[in-house]
């Protein structure tokens, strides 16, 4: 089946492609640094929100952002969460931008130029996603991009997560976190900047994996196109990370995330070596 693609607006230079659930208090401070960011550099933007069924007040407030913001606020409201993969994909079909964040509801942009983030891809066609520096609330760095990851070193965590028992993170980066730009082998799916080519290339996201890890996936493909993933530390955002499945381990959510695992182990190998490029 072949897959019909949006054609973009030339008046539109990015689309933000926001997935939330049950995220009420985060938001209007969402919102309000994207409108702030876009705004002072002149840039027309639009954001595509896609509700997943929440039972807070998110629908509420993403409505007032469309009274207020006609021209930039889009809602696709589903009655019941559908992961992330599907639900992203319907955001990214309806996007129109030259450029495409996906960004997560809790998140602020802050330090840093989004025309610069546009000028690095125009600079460099062999980058196919650019990813910003994540700091958690209490100023910290987040730990956002890592190596591929091997089954083994993941079953290596497992005493971490449930006994609280500290271990190696095997796939973090050593180095980090980097002060210059660099390429990395997969980053979170909290931000992404991408053009919009690159969904011809390396298409959509894998509805197969419900939750997690579609990151790993998305940022294998991407590679295997030929293209590499730059973490770019001068663009700067405050990332509100709940990390749901490292509370609660043996959730709903954790035993998705697990399942997904297996399925892009078996879609991809890197069972024991990870993938080289």
């Amino acid at each position: 089946m072949s897959i019909t693609y949006q054609t973009y607006d030339n008046n539109i230079t990015i689309s933000f492609v926001i997935l939330s659930w049950n995220s009420a208090k985060y938001l209007q401070r969402c919102f309000d640094s994207i409108i702030y960011k876009c705004l002072n550099e002149h840039i027309i933007f639009e954001v595509i929100i896609i509700d997943n069924g929440s039972s807070d007040l998110s629908c509420e407030i993403i409505s007032d952002y469309q009274k207020r913001y006609p021209e930039y606020f889009k809602l696709i409201k589903l009655d019941s969460n559908k992961g992330t993969t599907s639900t992203r994909n319907m955001g990214l079909k309806q996007s129109r931008g030259r450029f495409i964040c996906i960004l997560d509801s809790d998140i602020e942009l802050k330090k840093g130029s989004l025309t610069a983030v546009f000028n690095r891809f125009t600079s460099d066609n062999n980058i196919g996603m650019i990813v910003p520096q994540l700091l958690l609330p209490d100023g910290s760095v987040q730990n956002s991009v890592k190596h591929f990851p091997t089954l083994y070193n993941k079953l290596l965590k497992i005493p971490r997560i449930i006994m609280g028992i500290k271990t190696k993170h095997r796939d973090f980066y050593d180095d980090f976190p980097f002060i210059e730009e660099r390429n990395v082998d997969t980053a979170i799916s909290a931000c992404w900047f991408f053009r919009r080519e690159l969904l011809h290339s390396v298409g959509y996201l894998d509805e197969n994996i419900f939750y997690s890890p579609e990151d790993l996936d998305y940022s294998l493909r991407v590679w295997k196109k030929g293209k590499i993933i730059l973490y770019y530390p001068d663009f700067v955002l405050v990332h509100h990370t709940q990390q749901i499945t490292h509370k609660k381990p043996f959730s709903k959510t954790s035993v998705s995330h697990f399942l997904g695992l297996i399925y892009y182990f078996c879609k991809h190998g890197g069972w024991v070596v990870r993938p080289r490029f």
